[in-house]
């Protein structure tokens, strides 16, 4: 099988490592962007040159974003090659459009390197809805924020500090706003309830909430009640109706989410007849994640790829629900007209007011959050 990469970053750097060794596979055309880096022959600035060679059969796309990447893969499946592809905001926002694209050209569009690293996460999703209805997932899917949550719950550190060290580590990038605001989530959130319900998820629907504004005294008096905060994606479907959301949780200090550490991610899905299932591993990097790219291609290669189809016409509706632990800092004013018929309880944490509240949606706690977004409210759903 002859294979092109469009990019030569630690993804696709993973997958010309692992692929080197197998002869099966042969690299035929990288495309890269800067002209000081042509080291190799099949290297490439010109996509056409990718895009125009019938002898390519697969294109693996990791250089992220939006725009080239949508153009690049129609162009691919449009020309009658399969695609692999770990951009998962780009697979996010146009999703049907690529399975369309692939569907009406004959080809496979594979995307398991998306969403949990190397964790097979989709394929089990596939597999599990073959026989059952999969009617709820969550997860930990961003090893950046789990990574911050676990030292500040292990070693007592403040955010800004567990920040500058995985930054330092590797583990967040200069902005790493995508990861401790939820944005990286939501996406990964959006392509597994996706394939899980067999709907096309509007990612913008989708609310999100991150950890930019937790403290050490939300982490201090969460271990005081036996708690853990983690990260979660969460989407759940309800006979023609679903829901997904992104946001923090609170989980008693036993389960085993709880204690998931460092960087890693941890999956889960619920089934009629298979029940939980939970798939761990690492999330992120550029070996984890060119082994889940190297699996899409073999799985093409050899014939036994999962076809996507979108079959289901779901509605979007608020199922999801619980009590949250919300802090509002002292400056913050105004708050009890978004709070008023939900409180169960307040009580101070330092300079600042917590209120417990009784079973809510997102949807109601968003409208807190989303009134003092340039404040530093902290909200966190309990489990």
């Amino acid at each position: 099988m002859n294979i092109a990469l469009l990019g030569f970053g630690v993804v696709c750097g993973g997958v010309y490592d692992i692929l080197k060794n197998m002869p099966e596979y042969n690299i035929k055309k990288i495309l890269i962007r800067n002209p000081a880096k042509l080291t190799m022959d099949c290297m490439t600035l010109d996509f056409s040159d990718i895009e125009n060679d019938s002898e390519i059969d697969l294109v693996v796309e990791a250089i992220g974003g939006l725009h080239p990447a949508r153009e690049y893969i129609l162009a691919a499946l449009n020309a009658k090659k399969h695609v692999v592809t770990a951009n998962k905001a780009v697979v996010a926002a146009y999703f049907e459009e690529f399975v369309t694209a692939a569907t009406n050209n004959g080809v496979k569009f594979m995307m398991e390197a998306t969403s949990g690293g190397g964790i097979p996460w989709i394929k089990n999703l596939q597999r599990v809805g073959r026989i059952d209805k999969v009617t709820r997932l969550h997860g930990i899917m961003n090893g950046t924020s789990n990574f911050i949550l676990s030292a500040m719950t292990d070693e007592g550190k403040d955010f800004v500090d567990v920040l500058k060290t995985a930054q330092e580590l590797g583990y967040a990038e200069a902005d790493p706003s995508a990861d401790i605001d939820g944005d990286d989530v939501r996406n990964k959130c959006a392509i597994s309830a996706s394939v899980a319900f067999g709907c096309p998820a509007d990612v913008n629907s989708i609310l999100k909430a991150g950890i930019r504004h937790i403290s050490k005294a939300d982490i201090d008096w969460f271990r005081e009640q036996g708690l853990v905060c983690k990260l979660f994606a969460t989407a759940v479907r309800d006979g023609e109706n679903f829901d997904a959301v992104v946001e923090p949780v609170l989980l008693g200090c036993n389960t085993v989410e709880a204690n998931v550490p460092k960087n890693y991610n941890i999956t889960c899905l619920y089934g009629d007849t298979i029940g939980e299932v939970k798939l761990y591993g690492q999330g992120a990097g550029g070996l984890p994640t060119g082994n889940a790219i190297v699996q899409d291609i073999i799985d093409v290669n050899t014939g036994s790829a999962f076809d996507i189809s979108f079959d289901s016409k779901l509605n979007k509706a608020e199922i999801i629900s619980g009590r949250y632990y919300i802090r509002i800092p002292a400056d913050v004013t105004g708050y009890a007209v978004y709070t008023d018929g939900i409180c169960e309880k307040t009580f101070t944490l330092g300079n600042d007011t917590v209120i417990i509240t009784k079973e809510t949606t997102p949807a109601e706690i968003h409208k807190l959050l989303d009134a003092n977004s340039s404040k530093t409210i902290f909200a966190a759903r309990f489990i």
